[in-house]
């Protein structure tokens, strides 16, 4: 070979060499990167997570001392409100400090809605803002990171608030007319017809109830006509079925009336049930709950078969849309105390 090609051939293919290393270091960089993504990426989610949790029990620790402040302790204040949020996060590994603090503002429901105004922050001394009736919860978290560290981000930052509140249940039913007529617990859609009786659902009987035990068509009729429901708005309760098809021998008047709830689009409030014991006169729904209707149709002349708009559930048990008034205090003879309670809203 030419001694003038040796050192040429040489010098290509040192810097072959150097070129494979340099991809080799750039490989590894992107592949270090990359981990750093996935593994602090995982990190700031893990953080997160724990974040949420924090603020959730502190936001329900806070808004226990409101409830007792409503409830039975008059004397409570923003100091034991303060106290209760930080021995919550405390006992939970947020010493408030360092890589992880956290704020607090005392919040009251909308009305009409789910959502809720702040009223200023939770301070260590201080009354109650009047109208307050929860707290809400920031903890900030912040975590050093292992390889995200190589481009220059040295720590993952998350923030996460929880909000508790303390209310009554809402006790009144939703404006409407209360029937005698019971209609199966299920998944109804709103603006979808529904046969409210559409056969039959024990032995001898229909569907419809009979608020004081007689089985009269007239008393049927006086109830559909001029609703006189007892109370019956603490559910689950059973209440007798009425026996038979509602036939030809139901009074021109219990017609009528359900001509003008037709006719007028009258907001029909129907109990549900979800099981139904025994036979004839002796048959008894279990009622856990309300749905209203627009009526639509009823059978002619056997009026066994109603037809009806499905437009809302209002089961009472729970709170049904909305939040309620604040806690009732227990020393109060029309409170009572399983009407308050608290939880988180979001």
């Amino acid at each position: 070979m030419n001694r003038l090609l040796r050192p040429l051939i040489a010098r290509r293919e040192s810097s072959e060499r150097g070129q494979i290393l340099l991809m080799t270091a750039g490989g590894i960089v992107a592949m270090l990167l990359i981990s750093g993504l996935v593994i602090d990426t995982g990190i700031g989610f893990r953080e997160r997570r724990d974040a949420q949790n924090l603020s959730d029990l502190a936001a329900m620790a806070g808004t226990k001392v409101v409830a007792d402040f409503y409830i039975d302790d008059p004397t409570v204040d923003s100091a034991d409100v303060w106290n209760a949020i930080d021995s919550s996060l405390d006992l939970n590994g947020c010493s408030g400090v360092g890589d992880c603090t956290w704020s607090a503002v005392y919040v009251k429901p909308i009305p009409n809605t789910t959502d809720e105004a702040e009223l200023g922050p939770v301070s260590d001394a201080g009354p109650i803002p009047t109208g307050a009736q929860g707290t809400r919860v920031t903890t900030n978290k912040s975590s050093k990171t292992f390889f995200m560290r190589l481009v220059g981000i040295d720590t993952v930052d998350v923030s996460a608030p929880g909000t508790a509140l303390t209310s009554q249940l809402l006790d009144g039913a939703p404006e409407g007319v209360l029937l005698p007529m019971a209609i199966y617990d299920a998944d109804y859609e709103p603006g979808t017809l529904y046969t409210l009786q559409d056969g039959m659902i024990g032995p001898g009987n229909f569907g419809w109830l009979s608020w004081d035990g007689s089985q009269a068509m007239s008393d049927l009729a006086q109830w559909v006509c001029v609703p006189s429901n007892p109370e019956i708005l603490s559910w689950p309760t059973y209440f007798d079925g009425q026996v038979g098809a509602k036939t030809g021998q139901a009074p021109a008047d219990m017609r009528d009336c359900l001509d003008d709830y037709v006719e007028n689009g009258t907001t029909i409030l129907i109990p549900m049930w979800d099981q139904a014991n025994g036979q004839g006169s002796n048959l008894e729904y279990n009622l856990v709950g309300l749905a209203a209707f627009r009526l639509t149709a009823y059978g002619e002349p056997v009026i066994k078969s109603v037809t009806g708009e499905f437009i809302d559930f209002f089961n009472l048990s729970p709170v049904p849309g909305g939040y309620g008034a604040a806690p009732c205090n227990l020393a109060d003879p029309t409170c009572n105390a399983k009407t308050n309670f608290i939880g988180l809203t979001r």
